[in-house]
């Protein structure tokens, strides 16, 4: 019983007057910068990539998908697990050293979610738009942005930079479109 009045009035001691050694560690807490929150989105499984010899099979596959759909609903949709996907696709080429292929399968990432942002101003002005499929499509755009971003930073090649930036101003015009869409 002794030790925690002995303990707690120490405790006391500390929150009220700060002593050399708490200021000290206060002050090089507030000199590490915060970390960047991520954006809580799962991508989906990208399956085979686009180095492997069957891949223009599920480029054909999901051509012909798009083609074929009519509902306006299930093609945005569509086109938002393709962006998705390619994304995956885009970060497993970029861990497999395969950098230039990455930025091409990124660039058609950001392609198809311009498509999904066109598709839901469509389904706006026809008053048919579902709740919460354009709040999937801003949160897929920010998972989007946070990924090129990342790569961005990792990358001293400036062709590649620029090419990169490319698929970021894709990005964030899809975003505008997901916006005026809300």
């Amino acid at each position: 019983m002794r030790y925690i009045a002995i303990l707690s009035s120490v405790f006391l001691f500390l929150l009220l007057f700060k002593s050399p050694l708490v200021a000290a560690v206060e002050s090089n807490l507030s000199s590490i910068p915060t970390p960047v929150t991520l954006v809580e989105y799962g991508l989906p499984y990208p399956g085979i990539l686009p180095d492997h010899p069957l891949y223009i099979f599920k480029v054909l596959r999901d051509k012909i998908l798009i083609f074929f759909t009519r509902d306006p609903i299930r093609k945005v949709n569509l086109d938002l697990l393709f962006a998705d996907k390619r994304l995956a696709m885009s970060q497993l080429l970029w861990e497999k050293e395969n950098s230039d292929l990455s930025i091409s399968t990124i660039i058609k990432a950001e392609k198809y979610l311009l498509s999904v942002s066109v598709g839901l101003s469509s389904l706006k002005k026809q008053n048919n738009l579902p709740p919460g499929l354009s709040d999937k499509a801003e949160l897929a755009t920010k998972k989007h942005e946070e990924v090129i971003t990342k790569l961005i930073s990792n990358v001293s090649d400036d062709a590649k930079r620029q090419n990169l930036n490319q698929a970021l101003g894709i990005n964030h015009q899809a975003m505008q479109q997901i916006l005026l869409s809300k």
